[in-house]
């Protein structure tokens, strides 16, 4: 939802980089529209309109300026969306559910009418879920004509484009010159020597060694690799043959790195990064609200800009949450790499020959085993769906339906993989044991648990960053118990 005028205004005027992609700004007198943080001079407040999405104020008829270049812009935060529906059909549109179903199947999925979800929409973005869904395209699409030498029909089909002609109409339209125009206009910008690299904003603050510290735990040998703050993850590429996407921290954004073998489109691909390093958060409202809890301030000063790494694929990683019950994150992975050498390379991508498996026979009780053909088995027959659009309680209740899957594995996956800010993985023992000083040594243990819940209430709607604040908290303990 836009924010307030006189906020904007103030924003503007002091070209606050807090706000940039939170809105966009209007001109009346150029009929361009431009980021918050742009660098022209300041028009005056009668000739300016504010909008909430860069697709409303092209809707609107403004085209984007030249200077500041808005399709660059980072999104608009998802806790400045008051429509859970709207942040879940926004997440949907990034995975292409419009391409592949249209926006009646969109409003089903979210069990909503095409007319109220059109409305949710107008609402909070000033556009429809139609155009959002273009306006991003068309900016994915403008990156690549700027920032690669990529041919144009390449560049259509990475984009998301169904035809030549449509993304030579469509960027002309929005930014008054065509693809091979604004190509020779780029001023200088070098592109890459061979592949697709491209800059992804970040806002700050962020934590970057927190993120590859977590995904370096749980990297699994052959697929993933973290080198630093260098984060490889194998896709597939041309030919049956394997390719590796990198994804670089550079200090203040992170760099997307995706080869020419790569047959993973762009438009497909750049969601599941933005998903894992969690770029879609507001560091500073989160911070702010959790450092009201003084267990929590004194982490949340030390390490600003904590996130909540996301799954790149649902399936691997609820599996990969049964394996670790009960268990350590060491332990956890070696069990998925023998599930992997037992059971074939894609088996974390493959339901149904996990539904059929003796999972248990990798090393883990009975149960265990069971629960994960259980749940491949609810994935392969279509009951339960495993991404970033699903909605977490129903996520959560059917999870919980399945045998051998309780509290704890249902928060860790809608935490994870739907993305959840809010998910809490109940019992979780380092979260325990952190609360654990929280509450006296003599009282009865019904009032303790009562207590402790009651504090992580208090976190809402921020309780899945605060597991992870009481994480980082945890690993800096031991890390200074084996310094000692």
């Amino acid at each position: 939802m836009l924010p307030e005028h006189h906020i904007c205004e103030r924003a503007r005027l002091s070209r606050d980089p807090r706000f940039d992609g939170a809105f966009f700004i209007g001109v009346l007198t150029t009929g361009i529209y431009c980021r918050p943080v742009c660098p022209a001079r300041l028009p005056a407040a009668d000739n300016v309109r504010f909008y909430a999405s860069a697709a409303s104020a092209e809707e609107a008829g403004y085209r984007a300026c030249r200077r500041c270049l808005p399709e660059r812009a980072a999104r608009v935060p998802e806790w400045q969306i008051g429509s859970r529906t709207v942040i879940r059909a926004l997440r949907l549109i990034d995975g292409g559910f419009l391409e592949r179903a249209g926006s009646a199947a969109l409003a089903a999925e979210l069990g909503v009418t095409p007319r109220h979800l059109n409305r949710l929409f107008q609402q909070e973005l000033g556009s429809t879920p139609k155009g959002l869904a273009m306006s991003r395209r068309r900016a994915l699409a403008k990156r690549l004509v700027d920032d690669t030498d990529l041919p144009f029909a390449t560049v259509a089909m990475q984009a998301g484009y169904g035809s030549l002609r449509r993304f030579n109409e469509d960027l002309l339209a929005a930014f008054g010159r065509s693809p091979r125009a604004l190509r020779a206009a780029r001023r200088g910008r070098p592109a890459a020597a061979s592949g697709v690299a491209l800059r992804l904003p970040v806002r700050q603050p962020y934590d970057a060694d927190w993120v590859f510290e977590f995904l370096a735990r749980r990297a699994l040998a052959g697929f993933e690799a973290v080198s630093g703050r260098c984060y490889r993850r194998r896709v597939a590429g041309a030919d049956g043959a394997d390719a590796w996407v990198e994804v670089t921290w550079t200090g203040d954004a992170l760099c997307l790195t995706v080869p020419d073998a790569c047959t993973e489109p762009l438009s497909e691909l750049l969601p599941r990064v933005r998903r894992v390093f969690d770029l879609d958060a507001e560091p500073g409202t989160i911070g702010d609200d959790l450092s009201r809890d003084p267990l929590l301030a004194p982490v949340v000063a030390a390490h600003p800009g904590l996130r909540v790494p996301g799954a790149w694929d649902g399936f691997e990683t609820a599996v990969r949450a049964i394996l670790g019950q009960q268990v350590s994150v060491d332990r956890a992975t070696v069990l998925a790499r023998r599930l992997l050498e037992r059971f074939g390379g894609d088996a974390l991508s493959n339901p149904a020959r996990l539904a059929r498996a003796d999972v248990a026979a990798v090393g883990m009780p009975g149960k265990r085993g069971a629960a994960v053909r259980e749940l491949a088995a609810a994935v392969a027959d279509g009951r339960l769906t495993l991404h970033d659009g699903a909605d977490p309680e129903r996520l959560s209740q059917t999870l919980c339906g399945l045998p051998g899957i309780g509290p704890w594995t249902a928060g860790y996956v809608a935490m994870r993989v739907a993305k959840d800010p809010d998910a809490y993985p109940a019992n979780d023992w380092v979260v325990l044991k952190m609360l654990e000083g929280a509450v006296s040594a003599g009282e009865a243990r019904a009032a303790a648990a009562g207590r402790r819940g009651s504090r992580a209430d208090g976190w809402r709607p921020w309780r899945a960053y605060a597991v992870m604040t009481l994480w980082k908290w945890s690993q800096q303990q031991r890390a200074l118990a084996r310094e000692a």
